[in-house]
């Protein structure tokens, strides 16, 4: 009895729905001012840092939201977006990467709270997330290699993330198509050898997808 009251009081009733959504998209990352800190170097800044993102490259760019709560309404959902970055030059310092890219992701993991609004037959979805950065890094800085493509042992904790997001949704029986804008931010580490870069990673994200409720 005490779980189904605790349960009732955070919205998790049975009464209510849960979905899964899958989408794909474009990514466009801001640049950022980059620190960097590596064993036997002075610490440098690669400013102005430039990435693109070559989100239909494999691996593609893609994101999946698990939710639960009212269709019409509140929703809790976990979200994961698997966003790629590739460095293509900066303003200042940009030797000193001779390779820097996370194409294994630089992926964010989030709960989100989000509520839709009923507007005839599709349905406007706002969104509030906050989580993790977990990014799996292949860098070569100042000749010294790090990472190797597809080995999980280089996934890392990169720092805290959050994101907003607007997006449409228009039902049809238990499916759903979904378009949405969003933005996320992270203020992360990378790690290199011998070292670390670190710097605020935004991103303006436009996604398209499809989902399913029971």
């Amino acid at each position: 009895m005490r779980a189904l009251l605790v349960a009732a009081l955070l919205g998790f009733s049975p009464t209510l729905a849960q979905g899964i959504t899958f989408y794909l998209g474009f990514s466009l990352p801001s640049p950022a001012d980059l620190r960097v800190v590596q064993e036997g170097h002075p610490e440098t800044t690669v400013r102005q840092a430039r990435f693109e993102s070559r989100d239909f490259g494999y691996p593609i760019y893609y994101g999946v939201r698990a939710w639960w709560g009212d269709p019409n309404g509140l929703r809790y959902e976990i979200e994961l977006i698997h966003q790629k970055l590739y460095f293509a030059g900066a303003e200042e310092n940009g030797e000193l990467f001779e390779r820097f890219q996370v194409t294994d992701g630089f992926n964010l993991l989030t709960f989100n709270l989000a509520y839709a609004l009923p507007a005839g037959p599709v349905r406007a979805v706002g969104r509030l997330g906050a989580g993790i950065a977990f990014p799996h890094p292949e860098t070569v800085v100042r000749g010294q290699a790090y990472g190797v493509d597809g080995d999980p042992l280089y996934y890392h904790f990169g720092g805290l993330a959050f994101q907003g997001g607007l997006g449409l949704e228009a039902p049809f029986g238990g499916f759903a198509a979904q378009l949405e804008g969003k933005f996320t931010f992270s203020h992360s580490r990378i790690q290199i050898a011998g070292g670390f870069v670190e710097g605020d990673f935004s991103t303006w994200h436009a996604v398209f997808g499809g989902g399913y409720r029971w």
